[in-house]
């Protein structure tokens, strides 16, 4: 799916160290683009004396990461004190059990670690305090130093009494001066288990001043700032081999973005990073999880945005190194969905993808946190000291945001991003059918083989003739059914027994399972009346699409008529019972001005919000897995264009646009030329974005020109990657005498030009696919 630089043998040399060169990440002299895990305890496990629950967990979870392609940790390097603090009990056995007193046994544990990684060519970010108190951190150097009372440091502190307490830490010399000979007690650390220096140590990527070190509050800012630069110098003058960076959250950390810019333009400073809490930062909340979703995906992608923006003004590298989610109904049983984790946490990796093949900022995303083995213990909320440790760490939940081993939704979705060729990419449904999965990479892997030809309604009637068994205009002309057929839902709304073009829903179910049966590919599209006034799909009325979004006036008639579009599309099964794989395309010619969707009628954003709505209610209210998205624009001259309106990549499989020939091309060139231009913008981003591109539908009504087809259109694809051209349906005269349809007759002149066009052997129709196998 994805070149990305991953150690994958046994230790032999020295390893080569992460550098950052021109804004990058290198590994090897090579671009180094990760997805890794934040293993926090992963320092302790060598130190317990039950051998199951310590070393041998430790090297089978490490085994099992290296096995799906996650080999970069954040690690603890130590904490601080003992005994609870801020009401927390907090994480044993400390590497400064008392100030200025470290302990030798607590270095053997991180020196374990850090040899078996080495081992696996794995790459270890070690967060030297914390900014919180489940490891000590910097409450505890203040109360050594009597800066905070004892009854004070142990209660449970309000929030705003946190942030006063703990702001005083960066003015306070003795507890800056205690915290950087851990610091510096870290650097000097010889390895006893491989006898190397942790300064010559390629097992370590970077060393982090503290996890999410913040100001607290705005006074404190100044000397925030000054300690930042001082520690990073320090560490820079004891180690010039390994990365520096903060352990940041972003501008939530700060409260202000110059400042957070301000803090990563030090030189010393190797890279960004950031950290995405939506829970904590009150983007959704226990109640109401599910429904706030999709506000919070957006959210953190535009949160990601934001600070890559910075990214590249200072031209460094950018790692998200926190993200996590809770499962499905806040649940902290392992036996609870994690459907809303696994989409989350694909849509931050398809940006973090996009980014490493372009060669981005974006080089690395660390999810929160591998749990590994430990399970939550049954009646117990919170942890305890034996306790297995796991992601969450004390203060929080046990199961809150911890990913097992066990949750095979979430590592499918990891491995489809970590381990490359070889495995099957996922669609932006990653609970998708197997059939559905192997069509999507399938129609990828077809990609370099040629077009496929599709045509709508083939099977249903064509010019002069309706429902005869096995008739096909196509077939007529070249002995072939088209490879992909095109199916309409209009009506289903209002419980018709046919669609708007008069086609009986029973009668194209069956039409649906025979294309499948034989191999062929099924794409719906659905032209849905306006539900805010009862008029048709071709209604102009602005301000529709507000109205059904939740909270509109006619949301729950939308659902209702969601409902029916799923029913119908649940219902299409194959011989053995199984779904069948549908490309789904709704709110097709978005820029277009004439359907109640269009872009005169809403809002870039209120389009983007039905269409993520629309993939969601489909996928997890209603339990579709067998649809792939098709995003389906139709006016537009560059890629900004093409994308105004575009959900995201977690919520389209395709890309692809309309347009019809309305002039006579061989007078008026304007077609051919807009198409290549549409197919080389939709090419480009759908290699970029891992997606399928695709002509989702165009004609030349009765085709006068004898040549159109090879001379126009698919003379305007060459060059590029085009999984399908879908031409209209042949209805035949219309009242009025006009000839309407889209694929020749026998008769006209062009028949012959269709049939030429079947016999490059990279247009694909159906007896090409059934070859293909494309649902194995």
């Amino acid at each position: 799916m994805l070149a990305v630089c991953l150690s994958k043998g046994v230790a032999a040399a020295p390893l080569p160290f992460v550098k950052q060169q021109g804004g990058k990440f290198t590994l090897h002299g090579k671009p180094y683009y990760y997805i890794g895990a934040n293993y926090w305890y992963g320092g302790y496990l060598g130190l317990l004396k039950d051998k199951k629950h310590g070393i041998e967990r430790l090297r089978k979870e490490l085994d099992f990461l290296q096995q799906k392609g996650v080999t970069n940790l954040r690690l603890l390097a130590g904490a601080e004190g003992e005994g609870q603090v801020n009401g927390v009990q907090r994480v044993s056995p400390p590497l400064q059990p008392q100030q200025g007193v470290f302990s030798e046994e607590a270095m053997r544990g991180l020196d374990i670690v850090l040899a078996e990684m080495g081992k696996r060519n794995m790459k270890a970010v070690l967060f030297l305090s914390n900014n919180w108190e489940w490891s000590g951190g910097f409450l505890q150097y203040l109360q050594w130093n009597r800066i905070i009372d004892d009854a004070t440091f142990r209660k449970k502190m309000s929030w705003d009494e946190l942030r006063d307490e703990t702001a005083r830490f960066y003015s306070c010399d003795a507890c800056k001066a205690a915290y950087l000979k851990q610091v510096g007690y870290v650097l000097a650390r010889v390895n006893s288990v491989t006898k190397r220096a942790y300064t010559n140590d390629a097992a370590i990527m970077a060393w982090e001043l503290a996890n999410e070190p913040r100001p607290m509050r705005p006074a404190a800012a100044s000397a925030y700032q000054q300690w930042i630069s001082a520690t990073a110098a320090f560490i820079r003058s004891k180690d010039q081999n390994h990365l520096i960076t903060l352990g940041h959250e972003g501008e939530m950390g700060t409260e202000d973005m110059n400042l957070y810019k301000a803090i990563h333009t030090d030189k010393n400073v190797d890279y960004l990073t950031i950290h995405i809490w939506p829970k904590n930062w009150g983007w959704l909340h226990e109640a109401t999880l599910e429904a706030d979703m999709p506000a919070v995906e957006t959210r953190a992608i535009a949160y990601i945005q934001k600070h890559l923006e910075v990214a590249r003004q200072l031209q460094k590298p950018l790692v998200v190194e926190e993200f996590g989610i809770p499962r499905n109904g806040h649940s902290f049983s392992l036996q609870a969905s994690t459907s809303l984790r696994d989409h989350y946490f694909y849509n931050i990796f398809s940006l973090w993808q996009q980014q490493a093949q372009t060669q981005g900022y974006l080089a690395g995303v660390n999810f929160w946190a591998f749990s590994g083995t430990a399970r939550p213990i049954p009646g117990q909320v919170y942890w305890k000291n034996g306790d297995d440790f796991s992601g969450d760490p004390p203060m929080e939940e046990q199961g809150l945001n911890g990913v097992f081993d066990g949750d095979s939704s979430t590592w499918k979705v990891i491995t489809a991003f970590t381990l490359g060729k070889g495995t099957k990419q996922l669609p932006v449904d990653v609970q998708a059918t197997s059939k559905t999965v192997n069509l999507y990479n399938n129609l990828h892997r077809l990609l370099a083989k040629g077009t496929m030809i599709g045509h709508q309604d083939d099977l249903a009637y064509g010019v002069g003739w309706k429902y005869v068994a096995g008739k096909s205009d196509v077939k007529e002309l070249t002995g072939d059914y088209p490879a992909l057929y095109g199916w309409e839902l209009g009506n289903i709304e209002h419980d018709l027994p046919a669609n708007i073009d008069g086609v009986p829903f029973d009668k194209m179910r069956a039409y649906i399972q025979q294309g499948y049966q034989r191999g062929g590919v099924i794409t719906i599209s659905w032209h849905a009346d306006n539900p805010v006034n009862g008029a048709s799909a071709w209604d102009t009325t602005a301000g529709s699409v507000a109205q059904i979004l939740p909270g509109g006036a006619k949301h729950a008639l939308f659902n209702t008529w969601l409902d029916k579009v799923a029913a119908f599309l649940g219902s299409l099964k194959g011989a053995n019972g199984e779904p069948v794989p549908v490309l789904f395309r709704p709110f097709h010619e978005l820029e277009g001005n004439w359907f109640w969707w269009g872009k005169p009628y809403c809002t870039a954003d209120e389009l983007k919000a039905i269409w993520r709505y629309t993939v969601q209610y489909m996928r997890d209210v209603k339990g579709l897995h067998n649809l792939l998205y098709v995003f389906n624009s139709n006016d537009f001259t560059s890629e900004a264009g093409f994308l105004e309106r575009y959900p995201g990549d977690a919520y389209a499989d395709v890309l692809s646009f309309d347009s019809y020939q309305y002039a006579d091309p061989r007078t008026d060139s304007s077609f051919f030329k807009q198409q290549q231009l549409r197919f080389g913008i939709i090419d480009k981003l759908s290699k970029e974005r891992g997606k399928i591109p695709a002509f989702a539908e165009t004609g030349y009504e009765a085709i006068p020109y004898d040549k159109w087809f090879t001379e126009t259109v698919w003379k305007a694809r060459e060059g590029y990657a085009l999984s399908y051209i879908m031409f209209w349906r042949n209805h035949g005269q219309q009242p009025n005498g006009k000839w309407h349809y889209y694929v020749p007759r026998k008769q006209d002149a062009s028949a012959a030009d269709f049939i030429k066009m079947y016999g490059y052997s990279n247009s694909l129709f159906e007896k090409d696919v059934a070859k293909e196998k494309l649902y194995q």
